[in-house]
């Protein structure tokens, strides 16, 4: 009787202590991924606030300008040229008749 009584109580603390750490677990993911969210959202903010910039001073320019002022910043090794559109990263210069009209 002693035995199962023995056995029984280091289950038991055996137990708590495993739920314990996956609480703990499950916790700290929560607020990881909650920071990390939040990362997300200021970096789309500041990056929706860039492109609205960028296209009030670049709209209207030709694409010679503008691969120009890449090349001045030392951004043109990055780009690709495909049908119209100005790839810079997963940004996107749009040209019509080589006049920027759009940046996405």
């Amino acid at each position: 009787m002693k035995i199962c009584k023995i056995i029984f109580i280091s289950l038991t603390v055996l137990s708590i202590f495993f739920n314990v750490f996956f609480l703990y677990n499950w916790i700290d993911r929560s607020i990881s991924l909650s920071y990390s969210n939040q990362s997300f959202d200021d970096c789309n903010n500041d990056l929706s606030m860039l492109k609205t910039l960028v296209k009030s001073e670049f709209k209207g320019m030709d694409e010679k300008n503008i691969l120009q002022q890449l090349e001045r910043n030392e951004l043109n090794k990055s780009t690709l040229i495909k049908g119209g559109v100005l790839y810079l990263g997963n940004t996107e210069f749009i040209f019509y008749d080589g006049i920027l009209i759009d940046i996405k």
